[in-house]
């Protein structure tokens, strides 16, 4: 299946691809930008459909303990959605136990 652009996205990611490699062809630059792009959107898909870790489980059932909440299922299921909750809460779960010190920032 390819991957349709408009003109002037094609155009713009190969004159990007040519600042970084002055003598690539045009043929060159499409073959390395769909390498490139296949490489991001695999990466991208693989992160999300990663488990979170066992040390991400546990930090995450902590906080949900201490700052009384739910946890959802994707944040259980997929790694991507498990750092967003950690990024969420993790700093209000730390000043609420005391490991933030008096100088740290108070985030609303």
């Amino acid at each position: 299946m390819a991957l349709r652009f408009d003109g002037h996205i094609e155009e713009r990611l190969l004159q990007i691809i040519g600042k970084a490699e002055p003598q690539a062809a045009a043929e060159r630059g499409r073959v390395d930008l769909s390498r490139r792009i296949v490489d991001l959107v695999t990466a991208l898909l693989e992160g999300e459909l990663l488990p979170p870790t066992e040390k991400q489980l546990k930090y995450a059932v902590a906080i949900a303990q201490e700052l009384s909440l739910v946890l959802p299922a994707e944040v259980l299921q997929y790694r991507e959605t498990m750092k967003a909750f950690l990024d969420t809460h993790a700093e209000h779960y730390r000043r609420r136990k005391g490991y933030l010190g008096p100088d740290a920032a108070i985030r609303p």
